[in-house]
């Protein structure tokens, strides 16, 4: 790929697709891909990724905006949204900041949407267009298909992007086999009708179970073993998954009902799932066994289920601080027990087993999918699942997105199609013809601060790190004439006690006088330079002391006098 932009590229070369995938690939997280076309950019799907432990401060990982838009010559004609987890929406709101094109999105994911523009106090009139399986949107040089599928979250769908004769299914997230009758399943003769129309020249398939055999089930498979755990409760039933499955929490709810049971709702993404659900009208009678706090309160132990966040272990999850009694009207007893409806994501093992020890220690009992498999099911396909996507559809080419490499070459060896490995910063495009990779690039993050929620370069959070790992010294004064005021200020610096401390500044001060002796007759001798030799004079003597060089600001501002080259 030359200098030239990739919006461009397309206009010039309509006799072929371009696929340019942002994130998503060897990795779970950051999906997003943009499929261009005769001069138009579309964005299917616009996620972040959860930051590392080792990302203090930071909640979230998106892609780097700017970079992006360079790297396309321009913004996006619009965004195509397959369903509403984090992985998938998580982005948007930052990416409409800078390029407010039009969405499509179904239900379920504008509500999502529209709520975290809100958090951040956006409120400008995005052009949001609902869209539902079965809808065919016709854009400039991209019409689009609207394809129901399952998954563990409502109105899901996969995308057939037909630009002039070239057709590429972008699954999403999907399953085969629904939760029914709330949610049909995948319907495999009319993917197949869909598919016959004109040739597939490719399938971006979801990768994430590809190395489990067999077909996924339903959700209606763990009906009969929840209902086998929460019946046996002799004490209060605490059941913790994830926050956005709405099948999951429909499913507690049924068997509440069945049982006699009460359900209090603890955490803001399980009352938040609900509240839409309600909104959108998805509830039925069995909405009537939740309660308040004051409503939980009333009912005998025994017979209340209360579903709160925290089957990962997080720090601030419902589950966490019920059972360190941080929740006043909210105890954890002995005879109690904690379902753990949910798989662990890897890398969470250790916060998980903490909340695992702590149940241990107050003698309340824990079940989980390990030992009691059927109380979760996934949300993505398993490897014959893929197969038959893959035969329905009789794509050209398999391209393999959505998961770490090796899920990503197990699905590509599934396909009995030629597969195209793809990498996130990858430009490829695709005909008939062939498949060619025309650029690589590497690509930059923007890191979500946890409290602002504001992005922030790497750069930026770099020096926030630094700070706090190494310390932060801040030099501030004047100097004029033969008067030298400096004061010094130590943020986290491991003196042994104030005397030590003192004993520093004296030491440096008397290096910062000895600098301006030697500098201050010389043509060097301005506000940036001084500052920048204080800066490095002040870090090399700190480091000595205690190994790691803190970060040093100065800001002595220097005044006009008698002397040659003293500059303000």
């Amino acid at each position: 790929m030359t200098a030239k932009s990739l919006i461009e590229i397309s206009r010039k070369d309509p006799n072929r697709m371009y696929m340019f995938v942002v994130g998503g690939c060897g990795e779970f997280g950051m999906n997003l891909t943009i499929y261009a076309h005769k001069g138009y950019a579309y964005v299917v799907d616009a996620g972040l990724s959860f930051a590392e432990t080792y990302e203090i401060g930071i909640d979230a990982r998106i892609p780097d905006i700017a970079q992006i838009e360079a790297i396309l010559g321009g913004k996006p004609t619009a965004f195509l949204i397959t369903h509403g987890h984090e992985d998938h929406i998580g982005a948007l709101p930052y990416l409409l900041e800078h390029w407010p094109a039009p969405v499509y999105i179904g239900p379920w994911a504008m509500e999502l949407v529209k709520e975290k523009l809100n958090q951040l106090k956006n409120r400008e009139p995005y052009a949001f267009h609902e869209v539902r399986a079965g809808d065919i949107i016709n854009l400039p040089e991209m019409r689009v298909h609207w394809f129901h599928v399952p998954h563990s979250i409502p109105f899901c769908c996969s995308l057939m992007l037909e630009g002039g004769e070239h057709r590429v299914f972008h699954t999403g997230d999907f399953k085969m086999n629904g939760f029914l009758p709330y949610e049909k399943s995948l319907d495999i003769e009319a993917l197949k009708t869909l598919a016959g129309k004109a040739p597939v020249l490719a399938v971006v398939s979801d990768s994430t179970n590809a190395h489990s055999p067999g077909h996924c089930p339903s959700e209606l498979i763990t009906r009969p073993a929840l209902t086998e755990v929460v019946a046996r409760a002799q004490g209060v039933t605490f059941l913790t998954t994830f926050s956005s499955n709405l099948w999951r929490l429909q499913n507690i709810l049924l068997i509440a009902c069945e049982l006699g049971k009460k359900v209090f709702v603890f955490g803001t993404g399980m009352r938040r799932s609900l509240e839409i659900a309600q909104r959108l009208k998805m509830l039925g009678a069995e909405a009537a066994c939740l309660v308040d706090e004051d409503g939980s309160k009333r009912v005998e132990r025994k017979d209340l289920i209360v579903l709160c966040s925290g089957c990962q272990g997080e720090h601030k999850s419902g589950l966490k601080r019920i059972l360190f009694d941080e929740i006043q009207f909210m105890e954890a007893r002995e005879g109690d027990q904690v379902i753990f409806s949910s798989r662990v994501i890897p890398g969470n093992e250790k916060p998980l087993a903490k909340l695992m020890s702590m149940c241990a220690f107050k003698g309340i009992s824990t079940i989980s999918a390990r030992e009691f498999p059927g109380i979760h099911v996934s949300g993505h396909a398993y490897s014959e699942d893929l197969k038959s996507v893959m035969e329905a559809l009789q794509a050209r080419y398999t391209i393999p997105v959505h998961g770490t490499f090796q899920q990503l070459n197990t699905n590509g060896e599934l396909s009995n199609k030629p597969t195209v490995d793809v990498m996130n910063g990858q430009i490829t495009a695709l005909n008939a013809d062939g498949v060619e990779v025309i650029a690589q690039h590497e690509l930059h993050l923007q890191f979500v601060d946890s409290f602002s929620r504001r992005p922030m370069s790497y750069d930026t959070m770099r020096e926030r790190h630094k700070i706090g790992d190494s310390g932060l010294a801040i030099l501030s004064g004047f100097i004029e004439s033969e008067q030298i005021e400096i004061d010094m200020d130590f943020v986290g610096m491991p003196f042994d006690n104030d005397t030590d401390m003192e004993r520093m500044k004296a030491k440096l001060m008397a290096e910062l006088k000895g600098l301006v002796r030697n500098i201050r007759n010389s043509n060097d001798f301005n506000y940036e330079s001084f500052n920048d030799r204080a800066r490095l004079t002040v870090r090399r003597t700190l480091s000595d002391r205690f190994i790691k060089k803190p970060v040093v600001i100065s800001r002595v501002t220097l005044f006009e006098d008698t002397h040659d080259g003293l500059a303000d």
